[in-house]
């Protein structure tokens, strides 16, 4: 029994963060982090993601200019949609198998070893699924003028958390400064000839980042008795995987206090878009 007792200590200390997979409502903070990410880690997300954008509009603005004015205008808005998903599948998987070995029997000559076996299995498994989404509209002009949102430089955001959308660069300023050179020489048809209409700008852009995160672990103990073996199948005995989805989409369209229709419909094809393709790969 002495030996068995750290294998036993190594497989409860396995199980333990496993062992609520599928049956309770998932926490978007990772189970080795400290209570303190539990109430804020979406917050600072949010901030960081804001103040990036921020510096990204001020840089891009201030660098490119199209027929005088800044390359996203003030009249633009940005939609930011953050969506946080957590997938949890716990599963158990028992299996027993009687053994009886039966007397050698001859054939032609030669001695063949007899046994029967009867196995018996069993699944049972459960998933749960927790999103958090939310969903802003900033008018661009508001955000990126010089004095505003001073917080970003005087508290730069925490970026303390398992978050990819904390931990990595964002690259918001590297992407706008390409969609509107494009947008510059390929420009939309403007909505009407002369007046207002003559220098209105319709382009659209859209930006999303997509971070998955996939863990999975399983414990298999196993018996061999005389009469009896347990857990001798090819799935573990206990599985548990968690599946982290941190989703960002912003979409830079005309609209100041309010997005236009095509800037609207825009930003949401391109939620619908990725949902079925989430679908179409089992992932919610």
């Amino acid at each position: 029994m002495g030996r068995g007792k750290p294998f036993a200590v190594l497989l409860i200390l396995t199980t333990i963060p496993l062992s609520g997979c599928g049956t309770n409502v998932p926490q978007i903070q990772e189970f080795w982090e400290g209570v303190d990410i539990t109430g804020d880690m979406e917050y600072r997300i949010k901030e960081n993601i804001f103040c990036e954008t921020v510096h990204a509009l001020r840089s891009v603005r201030k660098k490119i200019i199209v027929n005088g004015q800044p390359s996203i205008p003030d009249s633009y808005g940005v939609q930011m949609q953050i969506s946080l998903t957590v997938e949890e599948v716990g599963g158990l998987n028992p299996g027993v198998a009687l053994n009886h070995t039966l007397p050698n029997a001859i054939a032609n000559k030669v001695t063949v070893p007899q046994s029967f076996t009867l196995s018996a299995t069993g699944t049972l498994s459960s998933t749960a699924t927790r999103t958090d989404t939310s969903y802003s509209y900033y008018n661009v002009g508001k955000i990126s003028r010089t004095g505003a949102n001073k917080f970003c430089e005087d508290n730069p955001p925490d970026l303390h958390g398992s978050s990819p959308l904390l931990k990595s660069n964002l690259g918001i300023e590297d992407y706008l400064r390409v969609a509107v050179k494009g947008a510059d020489v390929f420009h939309s048809s403007a909505l009407a000839k002369g007046g207002a209409g003559k220098t209105a700008k319709l382009d659209v852009y859209s930006y999303e980042i997509k971070f998955i995160v996939v863990s999975n672990g399983g414990v298999t103990p196993t018996w061999k008795l005389v009469n009896v073996s347990a857990d001798t199948g090819n799935l573990p005995l206990l599985n548990a995987g968690r599946t982290r989805t941190h989703d960002l989409t912003l979409t830079f369209g005309p609209g100041t206090n309010a997005p236009t229709e095509f800037a609207l419909q825009t930003h949401f094809t391109g939620q619908i878009v990725q949902s079925n393709q989430r679908q179409r790969h089992g992932i919610q």
